[in-house]
């Protein structure tokens, strides 16, 4: 979807662009009683890319996890995590508490058109990937200790290709 879109590629610092999501998505948190939280690694490289495009993902991947919450007994939490990624890149995961991915759904997550949302449209994911991709990264998710989910990507460091 965003492959022919190179414009406005410039220089992202992860760090300031998850500060800079964050506000958007603490907007619903009080409602639901979910703490958000932001653990931000030192020193990581930038990443070259389409900073808007970046900032859709981070707060998509957010939004996915509040989602989830808004059901969830007990603690509510929604985290983003940033430190350095290897071989030279960066790593940002966004963890929940959540209700998790159900084993038959993971490698159906990140399709265009799949939803276990009631009123979903089943693009969210599909879009993040695609965004993830055209800055030569990787995205995945995993199941989070004890309950809820890890969505997680990697992007190149600059004067690295993923």
């Amino acid at each position: 979807m965003f492959r022919k879109e190179t414009k406005h590629e410039t220089k992202v610092n992860i760090n300031d662009l998850v500060l800079s999501v964050m506000p958007l998505a603490r907007i619903e948190a009080p409602e639901y009683d979910i703490a958000m939280q932001e653990q931000l690694g030192d020193g990581l490289p930038t990443t070259t890319g389409n900073d808007v495009q970046l900032q859709q993902l981070v707060l998509n991947l957010l939004m996915n996890a509040i989602d989830s919450l808004h059901s969830t007994h007990g603690r509510r939490l929604a985290r983003v995590i940033t430190e350095n990624g290897h071989p030279g890149g960066v790593h940002v995961s966004i963890e929940d508490t959540g209700s998790g991915i159900h084993p038959s759904d993971v490698d159906r997550i990140f399709k265009p058109l799949f939803t276990t949302k009631a009123h979903g449209m089943g693009m969210g994911l599909a879009i993040c990937r695609s965004i993830v991709e055209s800055h030569h990264g990787r995205i995945w998710a995993s199941p989070a200790a004890g309950r809820g989910s890890i969505f997680h990507f990697t992007l190149p460091a600059n004067g690295h290709e993923g």
